[in-house]
C-alpha cells in the first residue's frame, strides 16, 4: 500500500512540473495579419513549441486537457491580435 502512495506522489509531482512548464511558456511569433496562411503558421509554431516543451510529460489526462486549453488560448490570442492589427507583419510576444 505504501508503494502505491509513493507512486501517486511522484505522479502528482510530474503533473505539477508539466503544468508549471505549460504555464511558463512564452513564444514570440511573427505573422502578417492580412495573410491567413501566415496567421495559421504562427498558430502552428506556437503549438509545436508547446508540444516540444511538454514532450516528456504527455499522457496524463489532466496534462493533456491543460495543453489543449493553452493551445486554444494562444490560438484565440493570435486571431484576436490579427483581427485588431493595423500593421502587416507585426511581431507579437504571447504568453
Amino acid at each position: 500500500m505504501r508503494d502505491h502512495a509513493e507512486t501517486l506522489f511522484v505522479a502528482s509531482e510530474d503533473i505539477a512540473t508539466a503544468l508549471n512548464l505549460l504555464e511558463s511558456i512564452e513564444v514570440e511569433v511573427g505573422f502578417d495579419s492580412e495573410d491567413p496562411e501566415s496567421i495559421e503558421q504562427a498558430i502552428l509554431a506556437v503549438e509545436e513549441a508547446i508540444d516540444t516543451r511538454l514532450k516528456g510529460h504527455r499522457g496524463d489526462a489532466r496534462v493533456e486537457s491543460a495543453i489543449l486549453r493553452v493551445k486554444f488560448d494562444f490560438r484565440c490570442a493570435i486571431l484576436d491580435q490579427a483581427a485588431s492589427d493595423d500593421e502587416a507583419g507585426s511581431v507579437q510576444t504571447l504568453h
